[in-house]
């Protein structure tokens, strides 16, 4: 008999990948395969795209696992134990159980084991020393009996590659499932992080006024250090078919320092100021929240009820130390010095709340009706006082402008109409929604108070078409509502940096923003082909946006925040995906656009930034069993920006990037693994360099069943990583630079053990 493998099979959210068809090396972790699955990308730093989007949670056997953790899930588990691996758009656990989707979807991996592969254990330890004082330690451990999963990942290093700055770095993660009897499940998990940071920038800001431009030249060193605890849990009871109940109880702390040092030189016309900057500042905070859900599946088919109740409250303090010091020219070539020396306390507490109904009628088997109603109240109290220092004497003196008491609440009510209709080629979603919503806040300092009172009508489609097994076009609408943030509202000035003064407006009202998409999905599950291309449109009513006035004869800079209208995005990405010779060979071609009309206000007059940004990239793969994996890549990205303002030239970056990364195999135990970048970067403003990127390792296996590997690593070996890149924004673009970890080499000693069956 012949088994016939099927790489690629797809459903309506769902793209399913035979692990069979992507086979991997002997002792290699999950992760792998996932690098060879058509329209998937991991980068160095072990985290997942699908489709051009974040993967943001992995499932084992359609349970959650490692939560959001998903290198940490993807690391944790040995490929060999692998049936299929599917790659999910996930609306919500309300959504699958009612059928009911709407909203923005998110991408989610279901890992699904060979069913002998369920009980056993896994463990792999690691230990490494290196120079530079480098040095890296894991233990990740699984255990899996029946329903029962227990999974350990501590590691400890100071080899963290985070997009900026050098990390020490230590954390811990513990998982655990199993059911409780035939009727309760139990899973959760506990995180606990720790992180030392340095991170040295340089950063050069451009902002765009109707007849000039103001520019930052910034240099700064920054440290921080933060602790961070999570317990996440669940609790699922199902006392019959038509009944269910989930708790989910979650709590977390927080507690950070840092300190900073720097200089900013700005720059208006023929005016100038330098400032020279020491800050310290600690922080403290906590949170606490439930969730409660319950669904009831009455006895007519399709017909359904879902209650849901969730509170969250968050309690933090800061507190810290500010010395400013500018040496400040004007015009004509005065020179003024002027010292900031603050202490500042911000006391903060947030308590949000939501109930939410939805009962579903159906009208046959294909179709049924949504009635949907939900309340959400969102609360925050601040106090925050602020202390002038005598440069001098230290006395400390009670700044009132600086000081503030606030409340503000923002409630929702939410009720809704949905029709959905299921048939074989053609799935369809419909619905509308009224919320009026009530902005209120409270002054106590200066005895003031606004109220702000809104009504939006919010419909949603979706619509899923399959044209056969291996097409299928989705397109959907959805309308949201956002708030204004917390600082956006609060009615004082921050000025921790007096050349850039900050004031909240506290009549701002709710964004409201439509969203447009439409995806198209092909695969041949006999060749591996598979081909995704989507389009996406976003618009704005009432964006919150930045207004910046420059006081006159100086360059001083006050912003604030207003209403307005005119703000759009528009994003389009594609990627194709053939494998060639029985999947040895996968050359993959992606791309995208995004554009976007950002708005801003700067000494009263609007300003339009059009900003356009383009990708393109092709990928090649070499899978051969045994012999080597290599993935040769290049891409090319293109950033432009075009003000309305005059005093603002048109903006362009380019960056060229290729690069080879894989590894080749030598008498069945000795690998040599090698990953080789190269940028070529134009248009940046931040002393922009050009790094080549080598890192090599030689690695030997041994022992039985190749339990244990040594490694030998060269990180860096030619010394140039630094990170790029170009934020735009409102009427802004800020060029920035920054280190990250140098060169270095290890050794490194791991060792596994692994058994899995009765």
């Amino acid at each position: 008999m012949i088994n016939v493998i099927t790489p690629v099979v797809i459903k309506e959210d769902t793209v399913q990948y035979d692990a069979r068809a992507y086979p991997v090396r002997e002792g290699d972790a999950v992760d792998e395969i996932v690098k060879r699955l058509p329209g998937m990308e991991v980068d160095k730093d072990g985290n997942v795209k699908a489709q051009g989007e974040p993967v943001t949670r992995i499932r084992l056997n359609g349970k959650d696992f490692f939560g959001d953790e998903a290198s940490a899930a993807l690391q944790n588990l040995p490929a060999d134990i692998v049936k299929n691996i599917q790659l999910i758009d996930d609306y919500g656990e309300e959504a699958n159980i009612s059928g009911i989707k709407s909203g923005e979807p998110q991408k989610i991996i279901n890992i699904n084991t060979k069913e002998d592969k369920r009980n056993g254990y896994f463990a792999r330890a690691e230990a490494g020393m290196g120079s530079a004082d480098r040095y890296n330690g894991r233990i990740r451990a699984n255990r899996f009996k029946e329903d029962q999963q227990v999974s350990l990942d501590v590691t400890n290093n100071n080899t963290s590659r985070r997009s900026k700055g050098t990390t020490e770095n230590t954390a811990a993660m513990l998982n655990y499932r199993d059911n409780w009897g035939t009727k309760v499940e139990s899973y959760g998990s506990y995180r606990f992080r720790k992180d030392d940071n340095n991170t040295l920038e340089q950063k050069v800001t451009e902002s765009a006024f109707e007849d000039y431009t103001r520019y930052e030249y910034d240099n700064s060193n920054n440290n921080s250090r933060n602790f961070d605890h999570g317990l996440f849990w669940n609790l699922e009871y199902r006392p019959d078919s038509a009944n269910y109940f989930k708790l989910k109880p979650r709590a977390s702390y927080q507690l950070g320092s840092t300190s900073s040092t720097g200089s900013t030189i700005t720059e208006l016309l023929s005016a100038r100021s330098l400032r020279q900057r020491n800050s310290a500042a600690s922080s403290t905070s906590s949170s606490f929240g439930t969730e409660l859900y319950y669904n009831h599946k009455f006895s007519k088919k399709g017909r359904n009820l879902s209650i849901s109740t969730e509170i969250n409250s968050a309690h933090g303090d800061n507190s810290s130390d500010l010395k400013n010091d500018y040496t400040n020219t004007d015009s004509v070539g005065n020179t003024t010095l002027e010292k900031q020396y603050q202490y500042r306390n911000n006391n903060n507490k947030n308590t949000n709340a939501r109930l939410r109904m939805a009962y579903i009628e159906p009208f046959n088997d294909r179709s049924m009706i949504e009635i949907n109603y939900q309340w959400n109240r969102s609360s925050t109290k601040t106090v925050r006082n602020t202390m002038d220092l005598d440069p001098v004497t230290a006395e400390q003196v009670l700044n009132q402008n600086l000081s503030n008491d606030y409340n503000y609440q923002f409630i929702t009510n939410r009720a809704g109409l949905n029709f959905r209709h299921i048939d074989t080629k053609l799935n369809y979603f419909a619905g509308v929604a009224v919320m009026p919503s009530v902005l209120k806040g409270q002054d106590l300092t200066r005895d003031n108070e606004t109220l702000k009172k809104t009504l939006n009508w919010i419909p949603s489609a979706r619509l899923v078409y399959k044209f056969s097994k291996k097409q299928s076009f989705t397109a959907r609408y959805h309308g949201r509502s956002n708030q204004p943030g917390f600082r956006q509202l609060q009615p004082i000035t921050d000025n921790s940096n007096i050349q850039n003064v900050l004031v909240g407006n506290p009549d701002l009202k709710p964004e409201f923003t439509n969203s447009l998409g439409m995806e198209y999905k092909q695969t041949d599950w006999t060749s591996g082909f598979v081909m995704n291309s989507r389009v996406d449109f976003n618009q704005t009513n009432n964006k919150i946006v930045t207004t910046k006035v420059i006081i006159p004869d100086s360059i001083k800079q006050i912003s604030s925040y207003i209403n307005t209208d005119g703000f759009y995005n528009a994003r389009a990405e594609y990627s194709f995906a053939k494998p060639f010779s029985n999947r040895q060979f996968t050359l993959t071609y992606s791309g995208g656009s995004n554009f976007s009309n950002n708005i801003a206000f700067t000494n009263n007059d609007r300003i339009t930034g059009k900003n356009l940004q383009l990708n393109q990239g092709l990928k090649f793969r070499l899978d051969i069993q045994d012999k080597m994996n290599a993935e040769i890549n290049t891409s090319f990205s293109y950033n432009q920006t075009r003000y309305s303002s005059g005093s603002l030239s048109d903006r362009e970056t380019r960056t060229y990037s290729m690069g080879l990364a894989g590894r080749t195999y030598f008498h069945k135990d000795l690998t040599l693994g090698y990953n080789f970048s190269k940028d070529y970067n134009t248009g940046f403003n931040a002393n922009a360099t050009n790094p080549t990127l080598l890192n090599l390792y030689l690695d030997y296996r041994f022992l039985k069943g190749n339990a244990a590997n040594v490694r030998f690593q060269g990180y860096d070996i030619l010394n140039q990583n630094t990170a790029i890149s170009r934020d735009v924004f409102d009427n802004v673009i800020v060029d920035s630079q920054s280190n990250r970890l140098a060169r270095y080499f290890m050794l490194t000693f791991q060792y596994r053990l692994q058994h899995f069956g009765s």
